[in-house]
């Protein structure tokens, strides 16, 4: 009853008011704010709670206790796992019924769940929440002892709401009561007995109520200590101790089961917290749960103002006063503002703005920030923006206007007044320009003065450079320095003073003229007051007289004065001042405005014109220099006068200022110049001494530059010509005049001097030494004084050496560079650069370590390298054979550069050569290995090096390679078997491959080996053993059986023995060795008559000669197979001898099992099987004798062959002889007719060159001429007739060739018969080699499948092993009898292929034979036919032999006419590339004295000296030492008698035709220039 007493008075003291105010909404009907509030719920329901203990993990039994809910039925179980039986956490905040009952459950008493562990429920409310009570309804009776905490803040601690115990000092530490006096703090946890009673078992409710006891519960509104007490996020109900009857001390299972705590329902009542100004709670934007805050307020519990609604601090909404949150005043300039405490405290106003714009400032943004000003509060403020160095304070008035300091103006006071700059911090500066050089006042920025054009300086205080004499009156300031235009420096001279050209018209007009525009005019009118202008005239024009004209230079800058008479009430005219000079014509205005005299008085008018560039009337004007050009040469002065006047107006005065030498008063606008190097006078208007003109008789303008005469002559400063001295000339005097030498740029008398070289021929000089050498050496000569024979030939001119001997060319047998230095010793003529690897005194043979013929005419055929394997050759000193090239090679080791080992050797090594392969004959397939490993090629399941051993899990090494032994993996111990191909099997395991277990042993369920069976079989195994040890001797008679012919003893095993119980066996295993060893015997002789059979058939196919032909390819591998299967047939007879025949038997019962069946089953099968491959072997063998017999029938034909691969090659010679020869006429015939036209168009030269008169040597000549041409003429006629002889040879060979091909047809056509039937019989061959050598592999397979016979030492152990092998003797019966059905189905298949192949041999062997004997008579016909062919055949040759010899004689003629001409084309090429070099050289000397002429001796004559004389030394070094011009000009001159000694030796020959030709030619280019003017 207290419980509901305190839940109604919670809902009293929280629900009326809020329900009077109208909770639900936050504005009244007139829109007034008021309270609101959330509607009241309970915030438990639908969420999620969490216990820290639930049942069901793992699954266990529980059993509620008599009274209870659900007491009387048996215990239930809680799984958590079965959603029938779980009780989680989710049933505390379900919906609660009454009719079913959900609850959550903890484990029970049975798992520990008893004080001190707690078990802990959380519910998490999402946010705060102002909770009014919590409830909670349990399952069972209710606990002895929890707690219940809460948290008013996500995260902070848990704080205790309520306690409820029956034993609270001693549980919680507190005592029992629900008492608190005023003033005491009211946020403390009760503790109570009131619900710790175990009765009710089941349905007891807790209800626990926030207020309850709280004494200011009735005054919630004004009590924050109890709002915040309400206030909760989450809820924690700590169930920490079991209330209990005291029987669970005995820790019965059964009891402990039915202690548990269980809740039926939690519930929580209360309001989202939104502190009176949001009346709903809902997700905001991420999800969370918050109030839709109203009243401008924020936050998920509306627990303060908005940013811009803090103009009074925030407060919690009540039902008297709603709170809201009021806006900030910030003037419309800012949307931000703070709550500022002593604000509100002083205005009633806490809203202090924050961030005004528009340069406002206040709390309320109401006025202007400081140094802005605004002219109204309705206009926006801006910036007083005073200067901060002109202005006296910052701040301005409401106008905007600043107080400045002294000097200083300005709204803002910003700028200097006039005459004042630099404004800074004490105000502005005074200008100090110069009033004669500026423009005006200063800058008031920068103080910097403005300047007249040809002024600088900040005050404008001197002249620019190139300009002088700085004046107030001068527009550009100071006068532009004139000096000619060679110097821009000049000053004013001194020693000038000023001077005035006068005209004031007292004595007459004093030679002016007047006239109009462009008319030459008459004199000047004149009266006693000057000369009178007529009113009348529009345009009038006055020319001074001459002393105003000529070189007026001394005026420029200078005024030109014109004084007019006015006559009362009268203007002075519009006038203007015209300069002509120099080209050009100027026109200038007057300077200042003329002062008009006062109306109705008569008086003067003086006006001003400034002769200066400043004063022209153009834009832009002519630049000071050209200027000044004008009055130094003024040819006219004309005053232009234009307008109208009503009375004569009189010009009285004209005065021009000037200059002239004297002292005062002193004229300082004359200028003297500073002038250049080279240059002198006052106005640098001459060149000084040693100097000229650029440009000859070009006036003081030209400019000048430095004499070029090289002292041996002088210089006229005007025209620049030299007159040269001292054996010197040139336009410099630049060289020594011809037959003298020296250096003429020294400047010396004597530096010319006569040459001492003989004939007085040309000379020069050594830069470095001095030495004096001679330019001009006779042919093939060169040297200082011309005593070494030039490059190319050698020998001694002068005899300084010895006697004298003439200049001669190298002879180097053509194995040198022609274009080369120094191919010879100029002396000794020794060769001294052989090429292409040749040496020698000329070159004539290959160097060490090289061989070829060092004669050989193409260079790619002289010597090669011998390159010499430095491994493989005997030693690395020894060089090659010098004609082959052969290298000494060590021991087995071939190759022309001993690179690499012989056929069966390998392993190259330096010093020892190669080492024999060792391949095993029966493991490799040839006897040839890996030249580098030695690896030899191996036959299957065959490995090593030299094959000579089996492969892991292979055996029976022969021949035929090794043989898989095909163990069971899963039985052997390894896969590699005996050599009877038995495998070594592992315990268990039996059978020739371990394939199986043995008997009374059976496969285990993992299949990974034999288990023994159980004891019961050895009854069984006992019999067995007895059945085995007879077919152990059963195996041994059938490995002695024969399988050709019936056997004796077998006989007794197809049944049961004739007579009693025991088979006697030894003296019938002797009978069959014997047999054994006669047939054994037969087959070695057969053998050895087939293998002599074979040699008889190889020495008549003369396989020993013929080389690796097919027939004989065959015969070898037959032979190598019957020399195999002897081998074999030896090693079994050796078995066979050395086996012992037992002397006891064993006794066997008579009556046989059904594994005697079996047994001899199988040994008749093996029989049947034997029998086939027998009869399969003979009929291979008679196929493989009768394509023998066909063969020998082939070989006895062979002769008929021969005749007619005799007459093919002879018939191909005389096709290869017929096309060379035609060929050789095609070839020859084109060239010799371009040969006759060349030597005719070259005699016609000739005698053209000969008929005119240049020297009296012209009639020897001509004489020659006329003897070539009929040498010509003669040469033609020859070759007319060879070749006319050619071709009717052709002819005939051509026809003969024909009927010889047509004879041969026949032939032809039998050859390619006897090729296709010794093609089949060969193949037939082959077939009959691979059936035999299939049967022989069938054959081994048997064999191999049985135990050979044992050894006598073999016997004991054999009797040892007899046990083993009756336990295994069955199980191998039976896999021998499956293996030999797949054999025998193989065998089958393969002896019906090797018959129908030998049937197939046969027939082909019966063909090729009737065709053979058909082809030996038709190759007997015709090979006499061909004998009668051959002998035409030997004729026609012998005549195209001869033909042949003709043509070839002729050819090296035609060789030798081609050879003289491309020495004459070489000859010609190089004269061609001497006279352009001679070209280039005439060319770089123009250029060189074009140069000369063009110096610049003003810019650098030292250096334009010393490039001038490197060229010419280049140039000398050019014509003068070896190798060039004349060395050119020598070698044709002895090209030239070379050709002569040709004519002399080689009359008949066309090269002295050409040689000729050449002579004329070399003639033709030595003549003089003007000589040549024929051509």
């Amino acid at each position: 009853m207290g419980t509901a007493a305190a839940l109604l008075l919670s809902l009293a003291l929280l629900a009326p008011r809020a329900a009077a105010a109208g909770m639900g909404a936050c504005y009244d009907g007139a829109g007034r704010p008021q309270r609101c509030l959330p509607v009241f719920e309970n915030a438990a329901f639908g969420r999620l709670a969490e216990a820290s203990h639930t049942c069901g993990r793992p699954p266990e039994d529980f059993c509620p206790h008599v009274g209870a809910q659900g007491a009387g039925a048996p215990c239930q179980r809680c799984d958590a796992a079965d959603p029938a039986r779980h009780h989680n956490a989710s049933y505390l905040t379900d919906f609660h019924s009454q009719d079913d009952t959900t609850w959550w459950q903890s484990p029970s008493m049975a798992f520990g769940v008893q004080y001190p562990t707690s078990v802990n429920i959380t519910l998490n409310l999402g946010k705060a929440y102002e909770i009014t009570y919590v409830r909670l309804k349990f399952h069972t009776s209710r606990p002895e002892s929890f707690a219940i905490y809460k948290r008013s803040r996500a995260g902070g601690p848990w704080e205790p709401y309520q306690y409820y115990s029956a034993s609270c000092q001693k549980t919680y530490g507190r005592p029992e009561g629900l008492f608190l006096r005023p003033g005491e703090d009211e946020r403390v946890a009760f503790c109570t007995s009131e619900f710790s009673d175990i009765s009710p078992l089941s349905g007891g409710n807790v209800a626990f109520s926030t207020l309850e006891g709280r004494p200011s519960a009735y005054n919630f509104e004004e009590s924050p200590v109890l709002q915040e007490w309400v206030t909760s996020t989450e809820i924690l109900v700590s169930l920490d101790r079991l209330n209990t009857f005291g029987d669970d001390i005995f820790k019965d299972p059964k009891v402990l089961q039915s202690y548990y705590y269980a809740v039926s329902d939690f519930s929580v009542g209360g309001r989202c917290k939104c502190n009176g100004h949001a009346s709903e709670c809902g997700p905001d934007e991420e999800g969370r749960l918050a109030c839709w805050c109203q009243h401008s307020t924020t936050g998920a519990d509306c627990e303060r103002c908005l940013p811009f609604f803090q103009d009074r601090p925030w407060a919690r909404g009540t039902a008297e006063a709603a709170n809201e949150c009021l806006p900030c005043n910030c003037s419309g300039h800012s949307e931000q503002c703070t709550f500022d405490r002593e604000l509100f405290r002083s205005s009633g106003h806490g809203g202090r703005c924050l961030g005004c714009r528009a340069h406002t400032a206040g709390p309320h943004c109401e006025r202007c920030q400081e140094n802005f000003y605004r002219w109204s509060p309705r206009t926006p403020c801006q910036p007083c923006d005073c200067h901060p160095a002109g202005s006296l304070r910052l701040q301005c008035d409401d106008l905007g206007t600043c107080v400045c300091k002294p000097t200083v103006t300005g709204w803002k006071c910003d700028r200097c007044l006039p005459g004042f700059h630099s404004l800074s911090e004490g105000g502005c500066r005074p200008c100090t320009c110069n009033p004669a050089g500026s423009l005006g006042t200063c800058d008031p920025r920068s103080g910097r003065c403005p300047c007249k054009e040809n002024v600088e300086g900040n005050l404008c205080d001197r002249c620019r450079p190139g300009a002088f004499n700085l004046q107030p009156h001068n527009p550009a300031g100071c006068s532009s320095c004139f000096c000619y235009g060679h110097s821009k420096v000049c000053a004013a001279a001194a020693g000038f003073r000023e001077h005035h050209i006068l005209s004031d018209f007292r004595q007459g007009a004093e030679g002016w003229r007047a006239g109009s525009m462009g008319d030459p005019g008459h004199p000047a009118r004149w009266s006693p007051g000057g000369l009178l202008l007529d009113p009348e005239d529009e345009e009038a024009e006055l020319t001074a007289p001459e002393k105003f004209l000529g070189d007026q230079r001394f005026s420029y800058g200078q005024p030109l004065t014109l004084t007019f008479q006015v006559p009362p009430g009268g203007s002075p005219l519009s006038t203007q001042l015209r300069l002509e000079g120099a080209g050009l014509a100027l026109t200038l205005r007057h300077s200042d405005s003329p002062h008009t005299p006062d109306s109705g008085q008569a008086g003067e008018v003086r006006l001003k014109f400034l002769l200066q560039e400043t004063s022209e009337d153009v834009d832009p004007p002519l630049p000071p220099f050209h200027f000044q050009r004008v009055l130094a040469n003024l040819t006219a002065l004309r005053i232009w006068t234009s307008g109208h006047s009503t009375s004569p107006v009189l010009l009285t005065e004209v005065q021009l200022t000037s200059a002239q030498q004297g002292l005062s008063p002193p004229a300082s606008w004359v200028e003297t110049c500073s002038c250049p190097q080279g240059y002198t006078g006052q106005f640098c208007e001459s060149c000084a001494p040693g100097y000229k003109r650029d440009t000859p008789l070009g006036g003081p303008y030209a400019g000048c530059v430095p004499c070029t005469c090289n002292q041996h002559g002088t210089c006229d400063a005007n025209t620049g010509i030299c007159l040269c001295g001292h054996h010197t000339e040139g336009p410099s005097c630049e060289r020594c005049l011809p037959g003298f030498y020296g250096n003429p740029f020294t400047g010396q008398a004597d530096d010319c001097q006569p040459c001492p070289c003989p004939g007085q021929s040309a000379c020069t000089t050594i830069p470095d030494s001095g030495e004096v050498v001679c330019t001009h050496c006779p042919p093939s000569q060169r040297g200082r004084r011309c005593e070494i024979c030039d490059d190319g030939f050698f020998g001694d001119p002068l005899g300084l050496s010895g006697r004298p001997q003439p200049c001669q060319p190298c002879q180097c047998s053509g194995n040198v560079d022609p274009n080369a230095v120094g191919n010879c010793d100029p002396l000794s003529g020794r060769c001294l650069r052989c090429l292409y690897n040749t040496t020698g005194v000329h070159c004539g043979h290959c160097r060490e370590g090289f061989y070829g013929s060092a004669l050989a005419p193409r260079p790619a055929d002289k010597c090669m390298p011998c390159s010499c394997n430095p491994e493989g050759s005997a030693s690395e000193q020894r060089p090659c054979d010098p004609a082959t090239g052969q290298c000494a090679c060590l021991p087995h080791v071939t190759g022309r550069d001993c690179g690499h080992c012989s056929p069966g050797f390998h392993d190259l090594q330096p010093g020892r050569g190669c080492r024999r392969c060792k391949c095993h004959p029966w493991g490799s397939q040839e006897d040839q290995c890996h030249p580098k490993t030695g690896q030899c090629p191996c036959r299957a399941g065959v490995e090593g090096q030299t094959c000579d051993r089996c492969q892991l899990g292979f055996f029976g090494f022969s021949i035929k390679g090794c043989r898989d032994c095909r163990c069971s993996p899963l039985g052997a111990t390894s896969p590699q078997c005996h050599e009877n191909s038995t495998c070594v099997c592992k315990p268990g395991f039996v059978g020739y491959k371990c394939d199986r277990c043995q008997n009374n042993f059976f496969l285990t369920a993992s299949g990974t080996q034999c288990q023994e069976c159980p004891p019961c079989y050895a009854l069984v195994k006992e019999e067995a053993a007895k059945l085995k040890a007879r077919l152990t001797l059963m195996e041994g008679w059938l490995q002695g059986s024969d399988c050709g012919r019936p056997w004796g003893p077998l006989d007794i095993l197809q049944g049961e023995a004739p007579r009693g119980d025991v088979y006697q066996g030894p003296h019938l295993l002797q009978g069959a060795q014997e047999a054994f060893l006669e047939q054994m015997t037969g087959l070695e002789g057969a053998v050895k008559a087939a293998r002599e059979q074979l040699q008889a058939l190889g020495r008549s196919a003369h396989c020993a000669q013929a080389g690796a032909e097919k027939t004989c390819v065959q015969l070898a591998d037959l032979a190598a197979a019957l020399e195999s299967s002897e081998e074999e047939i030896l090693h079994a007879t050796t078995i066979l001898a050395s086996l012992v025949i037992p002397q006891e038997g064993l006794s066997q019962p008579a009556n046989w099992s059904q594994l005697a069946t079996e047994a001899r089953a199988l040994a008749r099968s093996h029989r049947d099987t034997a029998t086939k491959i027998e009869a399969t072997a003979r009929r291979a063998l008679l196929a493989s004798n009768t394509s023998y017999a066909l063969l020998w029938s082939l070989v006895e034909g062979r002769v008929a062959l021969e005749a007619q691969q005799e007459l093919e090659d002879r018939y191909q010679e005389v096709q290869a002889a017929q096309k060379a020869l035609g060929t050789a006429v095609a070839e020859a015939l084109p060239e010799a007719e371009r040969v006759l036209a060349a030597v005719q168009q070259v005699g016609a030269d000739a005698a053209l060159r000969l008929a005119s008169p240049v020297a009296p040597a012209s009639l020897p000549q001509k004489s020659q001429a006329e003897a070539m041409s009929l040498k010509v003429q003669t040469l033609e006629k020859t070759v007319t007739s060879r070749e006319r002889m050619v071709t009717e040879a052709a002819r005939s060979l051509q026809a003969t060739a024909q009927a010889v091909l047509q004879e041969m047809e026949p032939l032809t056509q039998l050859q390619q018969e006897a090729r296709a039937a010794l093609t089949r019989a060969s193949s037939s061959v082959q077939a009959a080699t691979v059936t035999v050598m299939g049967a022989r592999a069938l054959l081994a397979d048997v064999e191999g499948m049985k135990p050979r016979f044992p050894r006598p030492k073999d016997q004991a152990a054999l009797r040892r092993k007899a046990a083993i092998v009756q336990d295994r003797i069955l199980a191998d019966s039976r896999k021998k009898t499956k293996q030999a059905e797949r054999m025998l189905g193989d065998a089958a298949s393969v002896s019906s292929r090797a018959k129908k192949k030998g049937r197939e041999a046969e027939l082909l062997a019966q063909d090729s034979a009737k065709l053979a004997k058909a082809l030996l008579r038709a190759g007997k016909q015709e090979h006499r036919r061909a004998s009668r062919l051959s002998s035409q055949t030997r004729a026609t040759l012998r005549l195209a032999s001869q033909q042949l010899l003709a043509s070839e004689a002729h050819r090296q003629e035609l060789d030798t006419a081609e050879r003289d001409g491309a020495r004459l084309s070489q000859m010609e090429r190089q004269i061609r590339e001497s006279r352009s070099s001679l070209e280039k050289d005439i060319k770089a000397l123009s250029e060189l004295l074009t140069r000369l002429r063009l110096l610049d001796t003003h810019r650098a004559p030292a250096r334009a000296l010393d490039e001038t004389q490197r060229t010419l030394e280049h140039l000398r070094l050019r014509l003068g030492p070896p190798g060039a011009l004349q060395g050119k000009l020598r070698l044709l001159e002895e090209e030239s008698k070379l050709q002569e000694l040709q004519i002399q030796s080689f009359e008949s020959d066309l090269a002295e035709i050409r040689a000729d030709k050449q002579n004329l030619e070399a003639i033709l280019h030595s003549l003089p220039g003007s000589c040549a003017s024929w051509q």
